[in-house]
């Protein structure tokens, strides 16, 4: 059976756009905040975790951290709630050598903390690999033991998000729409035509030869009025009959007299990329939809924390080829690509790839090299016939479209094959309306 399939790539962006505090910088503000209602209400004089250790001075004369604020600082206790949430109470104690002795057992997470204080935002993943080619570059088991402690921590921290932000009463039925929406004739890229004639072709063999046209309606919850279906019916009717000519790359730019149930993708995969489960609220439950509708956590999911899988992966990068050549497993412990093989996530993705044509739809996934491994095995395939980045529109009239295609462009090797299937501003839409 012909048909053209979609695969909808789901990144971080994604669960911002749904209002989830889900950026590493969120995930890092949440950790000192956590030692800051430590410290508000600690009886003791040190305390400690993986990480760092804040301890009073031993010449300083109170019994515990819960102190201080108010004998030391003049602080009254009904200020505290206030405090704690308009003043940075960890740069005032660790600035504050009088009584604070601050200690950091991770040089990698003091540098993604300065990252983030400096520029607003940062690629843990990013900031791995780097590291290890540089300052851990000769002891690369220390750092993959600090990044487990930061992985275990950003699991945590995401579990929260899920359990207090994931449900049904954030889904935007714009963006439903769109993850379910026609693959549009001008979205396919040149030399992929021959694919969609097909797929029209057999769409309309099937309905002259009676397959029921309630199922297409059925299968993504439309709206199955009788006019839509004798609209359908009628096209296929004329198609075969002679009346509607056999499109050529130029007519069939022209997508008006197609009717939209007829250019809806046979299945939908989402790809999430997030450890979340937001974009698993927009697909159809059920033994018939998992066919369907399949759902690939393929970092895995935060209920089983062993399945996530946190780190790089790009294969491409030259720097990767030298630590291969290496022969030190501990370099290669948190490379994507390799990590991918202790589920079947990967698998059936490629099987999924193989089976039929599909369409690229982008959500809210900026296309880095920490995923440029998958992604240029999604981009380069035989198979891909399109590329749709949903951008960001911005209050201010600006929007990310440019940058995703900057990102997407360093996911080929082959250039006229990004620009033929990657589809034009003009087609594309933002993820959410400003």
């Amino acid at each position: 059976m012909s048909a053209i399939n979609r695969i909808i790539l789901v990144g971080n962006g994604f669960d911002l756009a749904h209002g989830l505090a889900t950026r590493y910088a969120d995930f890092i503000n949440w950790y000192w905040k956590q030692w800051a209602s430590c410290l508000l209400r600690s009886p003791h004089k040190i305390e400690t975790d993986e990480l760092c250790s804040f301890g009073l001075k031993d010449s300083f004369s109170l019994k515990g951290w819960y102190l201080v604020w108010q004998w030391h600082y003049k602080i009254p206790r009904d200020f505290f709630k206030d405090f704690e949430k308009k003043y940075d109470i960890i740069d005032r104690v660790k600035g504050d050598t009088s009584i604070c002795d601050f200690k950091s057992y991770s040089l990698f997470f003091d540098k993604i903390c300065a990252h983030a204080e400096r520029r607003g935002w940062v690629d843990i993943e990013n900031e791995y690999f780097d590291a290890l080619n540089k300052e851990y570059f000769e002891d690369p088991a220390k750092l993959n033991q600090e990044f487990e402690i930061v992985r275990s921590k950003l699991i945590t921290y995401l579990s929260s998000i899920q359990e207090t932000g994931v449900k049904t009463s954030i889904i935007d039925q714009g963006l439903k729409q769109k993850i379910f929406a026609p693959i549009r004739t001008r979205e396919v890229a040149i030399s992929a035509r021959k694919h969609l004639l097909n797929f029209i072709d057999e769409q309309c063999s099937n309905i002259k030869n009676g397959y029921p046209v309630s199922e297409i309606y059925d299968r993504f919850g439309l709206n199955k009025a009788e006019e839509s279906t004798r609209a359908l019916e009628k096209f296929a009717e004329e198609y075969h009959g002679g009346k509607i000519k056999i499109f050529d790359l130029e007519s069939i730019a022209d997508d008006s007299t197609i009717p939209a149930a007829l250019l809806r993708p046979g299945r939908v995969l989402l790809l999430n990329f997030n450890y979340t489960r937001t974009a698993d609220l927009y697909m159809p439950q059920g033994e018939e939809a998992e066919y369907w509708f399949p759902v690939y956590h393929i970092h895995g999911e935060l209920e089983h924390p062993d399945s996530i899988i946190f780190g790089y992966g790009d294969e491409l990068d030259d720097r990767y080829g030298e630590l291969v050549k290496l022969n030190n497993n501990e370099h290669l412990r948190h490379i994507k690509s390799i990590k991918y093989l202790e589920t079947d996530n990967y698998r059936k993705l490629l099987a999924f790839i193989d089976s039929a044509p599909y369409q690229v739809c982008i959500m809210g996934h900026s296309c880095g090299n920490t995923d440029r491994t998958l992604l240029n095995t999604l981009f380069e395939h035989r198979n891909c016939v399109s590329i749709k980045p949903f951008y960001h529109a911005k209050e201010d009239g600006t929007d990310n479209y440019l940058e995703m295609v900057q990102n997407i462009s360093r996911n080929f090797t082959d250039m006229k094959l990004m620009r033929d299937r990657v589809v034009n501003k003009t087609y594309c839409a933002p993820l959410l309306p400003v």
